[in-house]
């Protein structure tokens, strides 16, 4: 297993290197990217580290959800099964502490505390920005390990653009998507939508078979009910006063069901047993967007409705809606430095059969501000402050500060160094508290802290251009929530102090080799997270967290030629423990994907995107979540046409 990851990983650095040979010339595009692409998101966040997903892997993934796409193109662990259920945990932090933003709107779930990273469609977005680390300064509760941001583009369209997606694929897999643009350059109106079905009735070796008497300990078997089917619309309307002032509208409809995956033991011995499982959602951002220099304002507002049904019981009522508003003001007092400072208010209705009758709403309110400053045309320095508010309930202040330093900057190439310190924290979602029996309303909230140390090389080389990273971390979270069994039932407590460092690599590079303009890419992180002290009584102290790898990576090449294209990526995990138990340990894998596409541009206003992808190449047989199969090799073809 591992010479394979070896032999990716090498591959990469080896056409690298060989191409590397070219004279050196200058290219200005490696400064003015970086601006374009994560200025909104960097300019108060000096030191921290902020990636975007490659442009290529973000076609290619289409057709999939998010765990898909960054376990591909980014050095994140997930535990997922066969396609219902995906949790992340960057940096060995747990579930719920990554924020997933829309807009404004954090959509982890209140009741549960994160996100099932499966039910977010890539279709729906134009982008993706993934903050690694301590982020609550800026995101609010929740952002102890990182964040994601889910990014849609204005284009501000003149006329009429369409496209219709096709896929299909193994084990029953489908697709039918749609995307509409209309404008007049003023008025835009953007309409998504999506389809996605799946019956994953697919193979597998099931090693709990006993026959004793012909001494046969596993056989083949087909994964039962554990059908999946999603689909969403997303609305854009935004119109532009003028090219500094602009008013948007958006509305994400999501409703997601799926049959709950049975481990391999219960498939095997009741294989009729059937579980639904179905949320649906409403998530609307709007606000008007003022970037008149020297000020700057905007006034947002927003609104969700999540619900969950099991087993289509509607009446054990599992359901919250959210009113938001926030406004802040930004000020560019000089051309070197600038402050934003705002505040953001939330309301929130919970409607849980388990909770208290007494507990109608809570109220939530954050207060922040931002310093951001350049020193010399080398250094910026980013302050953040932010102090929250909820009902009956203490929440810390949370400070961070980052720094930003060009060390060298070359015709050829340039260098800096970043650092950043942050303070996190994560207010106990409603079950935690609410939940009868085993809430408690007495919990602390989890508290982090966060230091970072990067480096950036940042070159152009002839027709090759790209990034080399590196960064180090460390992270403390403090009164860690379990929920511990109290005998006749389990109840929530304050548990655990983890901590957390390691070591994350990341390049990028584009360039031209035999004629062929290729991109390629390799990710690789160490992780270290441990608990130091805990209340349970524990065997697993000072040893690795369940499932986070202590080595992870993953490597990708796509090569283009006239109107083909040729995309191979490879992804390693490192073994993990899944409970506190020195068992029931996870084997290493790794995991290999190829796809092949065309563009045929038919005419000025018509073209068709062909793309075939194989998943799984090598037919692994791998385990991400303790005793549940996953399927093996696998085919997707889709169909895109584009009118414009």
């Amino acid at each position: 297993m591992r010479r394979f990851v070896i032999l990716g990983f090498l591959m990469v650095a080896i056409v690298a290197c060989v191409v590397a040979q070219k004279p050196f010339t200058i290219l200005d595009t490696v400064h003015v990217e970086e601006v374009v692409s994560y200025g909104k998101l960097q300019k108060y966040q000096s030191g921290a580290k902020i990636e975007r997903i490659n442009a290529k892997q973000f076609s290619l993934a289409q057709d999939g959800n998010l765990e898909q796409l960054l376990s591909r193109s980014l050095p994140i662990a997930f535990k997922t099964n066969a396609g219902g259920l995906a949790t992340i945990r960057i940096r060995g932090s747990a579930p719920d502490h990554t924020s997933f933003n829309f807009g404004g709107i954090n959509i982890n779930s209140l009741t549960l505390g994160h996100s099932n990273v499966n039910n977010v469609p890539i279709y729906l977005f134009d982008n993706i920005g993934v903050q690694f680390g301590s982020a609550s300064s800026v995101n609010g509760s929740g952002s102890i390990g990182g964040a994601i941001h889910l990014g849609l583009q204005n284009n501000w369209a003149r006329g009429f653009k369409a496209e219709a997606r096709i896929a299909n694929g193994s084990f029953g897999e489908q697709l039918y998507g749609t995307k509409l643009f209309w404008g007049n350059g003023k008025f835009e109106a953007v309409t998504r939508a999506y389809y996605y079905a799946k019956t994953n009735d697919f193979k597998f070796t099931n090693p709990n078979y006993r026959d004793f008497e012909n001494d046969i300990f596993e056989i083949e078997d087909t994964q039962h009910n554990a059908a999946i089917e999603n689909m969403g619309l997303l609305q854009e309307l935004n119109y532009k006063f003028n090219k500094n002032e602009f008013f948007i509208f958006n509305v994400w409809l999501e409703k997601d069901w799926h049959l709950v995956q049975q481990n391999m033991q219960t498939n095997l011995s009741n294989p009729d047993l059937r579980e639904e499982y179905k949320d649906d959602h409403v998530r609307i951002w709007t606000g008007y967007k003022n970037r008149k220099n020297p000020f700057k304002f905007e006034i947002n507002g927003g609104y969700v409705y999540d619900n969950a049904v099991s087993n289509e019981n509607t009446s054990d009522t599992i359901t919250t809606q959210r009113i938001i508003g926030e406004a802040f003001v930004e000020h560019d007092f000089s051309p070197n430095a600038s402050y934003k400072a705002g505040a953001k208010a939330t309301r929130i209705y919970p409607t849980v059969y388990a909770y208290s009758e007494l507990l109608k709403h809570e109220n939530r309110v954050d207060l922040y501000a931002s310093y951001y400053q350049r020193f010399f045309n080398r250094l910026t320095a980013t302050l953040n402050l932010r102090y929250g508010y909820v009902t009956d309930y203490d929440v810390p202040f949370t400070p961070s500060f980052g720094l930003n330093y060009m060390v060298l900057s070359k015709e050829k190439y340039v260098l800096r160094f970043t650092g950043n310190v942050a303070r996190s924290y994560r207010v106990p979602t409603f079950n935690d508290r609410f939940w009868v029996p085993g809430g408690n309303p007495d919990l602390n909230p989890e508290k982090g802290m966060s230091y970072e140390f990067g480096s950036k090389w940042s070159y152009c080389v002839g027709t090759i251009s790209g990034n080399i990273k590196l960064n180090a971390f460390l992270m403390n979270v403090d009164d860690w929530i379990l929920w511990k069994n109290g005998g006749s039932y389990w109840y929530a407590a304050n548990v655990e102090n983890v901590q957390s460092k390691g070591l994350e690599f990341m390049t990028d590079w584009d360039y031209t080799i035999w004629g062929l303009k290729a991109n390629s890419g390799l990710n690789y992180t160490y992780t270290s997270a441990e608990r130091k002290e805990s209340e349970n009584n524990t065997n697993a102290l000072n040893r690795q967290l369940e499932y986070v790898p202590l080595h992870a990576g993953n490597f990708f090449t796509t090569v283009a030629y006239n109107k083909f294209d040729f995309t191979i990526d490879g992804s390693y995990t490192d073994e993990q423990f899944t409970d506190e138990e020195q068992k029931n340990i996870l084997d290493a894998y790794f995991l290999m994907n190829v796809a092949v596409g065309y563009n045929w541009i038919i005419d000025s206003k018509n073209q068709i995107r062909i793309n075939g992808m194989i998943n799984n190449l090598q037919d692994t047989n791998y385990q991400s979540s303790w005793g549940y199969a996953m399927p093996g090799i696998a085919y997707r073809l889709s169909i895109t046409y584009k009118f414009n």
